[in-house]
């Protein structure tokens, strides 16, 4: 099975003046605004996973040590009959 992730744009577009620039710019070539930070990409490392995911289990403890067996029972006088 082959798995592709989905497209990932590497452009800006501006929220002041609609322009379209590349994903390095820090300002619009068109007007001079400021462009968004990239947001993380997902899949990339560093990237946090998917929000309320469960993380990783915790790794089992040790098992406890034997504990010493106990003392054998005193032995049974003769039974009356």
């Amino acid at each position: 099975m082959c798995f592709r992730p989905a497209a990932i744009s590497m452009e800006k577009t501006c929220s002041e003046c609609g322009a379209i620039n590349d994903f390095s710019n820090e300002v619009c070539d068109q007007c001079g605004a400021t462009l968004p930070s990239a947001p993380p990409i997902a899949g990339m490392p560093g990237a946090p996973g998917a929000p309320g995911a469960p993380g990783a289990p915790a790794a089992p403890s040790a098992p406890k040590a034997p504990g010493a067996p106990g003392a054998p029972s005193a032995p049974k006088g003769p039974s009356a009959e």
